[in-house]
């Protein structure tokens, strides 16, 4: 999964091409599995829309 994200970011800079990407990890999660640098161009590629942990299920 690092190596794909890696490439994402490339066609990123290079081109503009937009990824989506939903997670459950938090940041720190993301950095323990993944490492820094996988972290850091997460950050910089997308925005973050987080939901408090105890916000009602909209999918029932």
């Amino acid at each position: 999964m690092g190596e794909i994200l890696l490439s994402r970011y490339d066609l990123f800079v290079s081109k503009g091409i937009i990824t989506h990407v939903t997670t459950n990890l938090s940041a720190s999660e993301i950095e323990q599995r993944y490492g820094n640098r996988v972290r850091s161009r997460m950050c910089e590629m997308f925005n973050l829309v987080a939901f408090d942990k105890n916000a009602q299920d909209k999918r029932s």
